[in-house]
């Protein structure tokens, strides 16, 4: 693989590419929850406030109700199961690797009604190594580049400064501004889609890109009574143009075609017009008895604006063959992904074990974007179904949160309707995973 590295942000970026290789998430690429205590109730914290992590990440309006600072350090770990077939008859599996993301947040009272965060969270992401038979395609139906494996990831890393004003007694309002580093990677034999000259071409290639953005949330919480709470939160969408490299050998589709001797290696500047969905949430806290919370909230996620068509740009291509075949040494090709739009719904609850002990579970469903014209092994992120628990443990002005969540197995069967080649139609993918979350937290 090839990566420049010119930021600190960057290097934390490829280390936890590096680190987490194997992932599966339900609603599309968003988390079930961040911090260890959102993630035992799958997620469902948004009116809390008291949740440091969702204050910064999601809800800046419970900033409003700090009565003292903290500091968090957590980390969240992963590790996926899958299986993929064929009409072939081919099978394939997913690399079972665990990975880390960690998670860091500060909040700060600055006045008895104002309250700040600062943050750097992965609030996103979708990685996976499958392993299988590239199937025969390309443009003479027969060029298939053998076992492999075949790699995508997503990674979304932001650090936000968040603040947060109680207006009254009973309401808030805040707002948070974040920078969004975004990393790009594919690593599979890749058919052209839909540039002219190329169209059905299938090819090896080596894609990665970064790039930077920018987006920012607000919301508004309600806190009539001490033990009820209702939070709305909106967070805009993100644009990101991210540059890097492409680089690939087309010589055995080159050869089925009757082209020897032909070179076939090619390498490119790449740009990728990368979107982030907007997306709104509500929710509540609610205390339904004396050592019972209660947290519930739907959310819903414009993936049908963000993942419609992937964009890709390439630029001072090396290979003369093929800047002879275009007619240029650059070209553009367009990826159609069709996603529909994703509607989430958690709910979570918090029992007092003790003075010092919690426990948490939580469930939460989100719709499966991704429609079977465009799945592929490399884009499933299907799951729909997420069951989590935790532990919580307080003593003075420390407190620690464990977590885990099960992703359910979720199927597709793909029709490839929408991908040019056939290598896709029929397959069908099967995922599951699991996650851990550690988080302590010190108040002063």
């Amino acid at each position: 693989m090839w990566f420049r590295i010119n930021s600190p942000f960057c290097f934390l970026g490829a280390w936890i590419v590096f680190l987490l290789p194997s992932i599966a998430l339900a609603s599309g690429i968003d988390r079930n929850g961040l911090g260890a205590r959102s993630m035992g109730m799958a997620g469902a914290t948004l009116a809390d406030e008291t949740d440091a992590v969702t204050t910064a990440a999601m809800n800046p309006a419970g900033l409003g109700f700090l009565t003292e600072s903290d500091f968090s350090v957590g980390i969240a770990g992963a590790w996926a199961h899958g299986s993929y077939d064929n009409a072939w008859g081919d099978d394939g599996r997913l690399t079972d690797t665990w990975g880390l993301l960690p998670e860091l947040v500060w909040r700060q009272s600055l006045a008895d009604r104002l309250g700040m965060s600062l943050s750097l969270l992965t609030d996103s992401t979708r990685l996976a190594d499958w392993y299988f038979r590239d199937p025969p395609g390309g443009a003479t139906g027969a060029t298939s580049y053998g076992m492999r494996h075949h790699r995508s990831s997503i990674l979304n890393m932001r650090a936000a400064l968040g603040l947060g004003w109680r207006l009254t007694d009973h309401w808030s309002v805040g707002a948070n501004v974040g920078l969004v580093y975004n990393r790009n990677e594919l690593t599979t034999p890749y058919t052209f889609q839909s540039n002219p000259a190329l169209a059905g071409f299938k090819t090896l290639l080596d894609l990665e890109t970064e790039g930077f953005g920018a987006n920012g949330d607000l919301s508004l919480q309600w806190k009539p009574m001490e033990t009820f709470a209702m939070a709305f939160s909106y967070r805009t969408a993100t644009h990101i143009h991210t540059r890097g490299t492409a680089r690939g050998d087309v010589t055995r589709q080159l050869a089925d075609a009757g082209l020897t001797g032909v070179p076939g290696g090619f390498e490119y500047d790449a740009k990728v017009a990368t979107r982030l969905p907007q997306k709104a949430a509500i929710g509540f806290s609610w205390q339904a008895m004396k050592k019972l919370n209660v947290g519930a909230q739907a959310e819903w996620v414009d993936w049908s604006s963000a993942y419609d068509v992937l964009e890709v740009r390439l630029d001072k291509g090396s290979n003369a063959a093929v800047n002879a075949t275009t007619g240029s040494r650059s070209l553009e090709d367009n990826i159609q992904l069709k996603w529909k739009d994703s509607i989430v719904l958690r709910l979570g609850f918090e029992y007092e074990l003790t003075d010092s002990l919690f426990l948490r579970m939580g469930y939460a469903y989100g719709s499966n974007p991704i429609p079977t014209e465009t799945l592929l092994p490399m884009t499933a992120a299907i799951s729909e179904h997420t069951l989590g628990v935790g532990l919580g443990y307080k003593s003075g002005r420390y407190a620690v949160d464990l977590a885990y969540q099960y992703d359910l197995p979720a199927f597709q069967r793909s029709s490839a309707t929408s991908i040019r080649g056939g290598e896709y139609k029929g397959s069908r993918v099967k995922l599951q995973s699991h996650w851990i979350g550690l988080t302590t937290k010190i108040a002063f």
